[in-house]
């Protein structure tokens, strides 16, 4: 029995980095106590074997612990009289022994089989439910970057028409008063004054569209709710947020505020993509002087981690330039920082 007890703690030892190895011992401790017509008590330690394999994420490790636990169940109820028939009386004794080894192998096997199987559905569940929240981000980000680039294209068309337009008429007066001032200079004088009205015009034209675009950040305000929407949205997907602030948003420019939303989102959606979600995330807002942003998240143990998120690090870059400031995106030790930082440069919200 010392045998078998030997393979029965090798496979507990064993039973998170090699499965195989698990059940492979488990199967020859069985094979070793069948072999003997002695069921040992250490035969109990099966449950968390089994408990295991039943939550494995590889379904032939699930199905193949399975396999082996239903027909372990049969063979103990078939050899259990034959050990233990000493403690049988009566016609009927070997068909209690019978069952009571089949079913007390049965719960210990097959019920931690059943809660372990039980604990990875949840486990697929939550990713799913984290792959639609991720996908969810991901459509709102791009929705944001069309909505953004279109508004862009069309203050660079009205732009475009203004200035064009403006620069040809002074360029074609400009070029007819320097042939014309000797020999006319009232055709020069009115070339002049042509110019003078085509720069008032356009002038006014480039505040106007200064103004529309002022205007549309405004309409984009973003504020406390739009933010605690956001960690909601995070934590119902089982991410752990601890989150601290300095300070009030509403003392910063409202497009640093803008800025310092959409990098903390593509943020908590890397970390919810790449990150270890069994330790929380920490964010941490000072708005003492201009904008300072730090979130920080452990990182997973897989290759995707934080490679994939390249193209929103560029993003976050982008946006942070836009309006002065910087983004740095490093690992410190098994934690993956991101700071923002925007200077006070533009002033209180206004």
């Amino acid at each position: 029995m010392a045998v078998s007890g030997g393979l029965i703690a090798l496979g507990l030892l064993v039973r998170r980095r090699l499965p195989t190895v698990m059940m492979t011992t488990a199967v020859a401790s069985a094979v070793i106590q069948v072999a003997s017509m002695h069921i040992t008590v250490l035969s109990l330690l099966y449950a968390p074997m089994f408990f295991t394999a039943g939550g494995h994420p590889d379904r032939r490790v699930r199905r193949g612990a399975f396999v082996v636990a239903v027909v372990g169940s049969f063979v103990a109820g078939a050899v259990f009289p034959h050990a233990y028939g000493d403690f049988q009386t009566g016609d009927g004794g070997l068909g209690w022994a019978t069952v009571f080894g089949t079913v007390g192998t049965g719960v210990v096997v097959l019920g931690g089989w059943t809660a372990g199987f039980v604990g990875h559905q949840r486990r697929s569940v939550a990713a799913a439910e984290v792959s639609e929240t991720i996908s969810e981000l991901e459509r709102r980000r791009v929705l944001d970057l069309y909505d953004e680039q279109a508004e862009r294209s069309r203050l660079a068309r009205d732009m475009h028409d203004v200035v064009a337009h403006s620069l040809a008429v002074v360029v074609a007066q400009a070029e007819g008063a320097k042939y014309t001032l000797d020999a006319n200079p009232d055709a020069a004088r009115d070339a002049l004054g042509v110019i003078a009205d085509t720069a008032r015009e356009a002038l006014a034209d480039v505040r106007t569209v200064l103004e529309q675009l002022r205007s549309t950040e405004s309409a984009g305000e973003i504020d406390r709710d739009d933010r605690d929407q956001l960690l909601d949205r995070m934590r119902a997907a089982g991410m752990r947020i601890e989150e601290t602030e300095v300070g009030s948003a509403d003392d910063v420019a409202v497009a640093s505020v803008r800025v310092a939303h959409a990098v903390l989102t593509e943020s908590l959606t890397n970390a919810l993509k790449y990150g270890d979600l069994a330790h929380a995330v920490t964010v941490h807002h000072d708005w003492t002087s201009g904008c300072r942003l730090t979130v920080g998240n452990v990182v997973a143990d897989t290759p995707l981690a934080p490679g994939g998120a390249r193209h929103g690090i560029i993003g976050m870059t982008e946006r942070a330039a836009h309006v002065g400031g910087a983004v740095s995106s490093e690992p410190s030790g098994d934690t993956w920082v991101v700071q923002l930082t925007i200077p006070d440069t533009e002033g209180t919200r206004t």
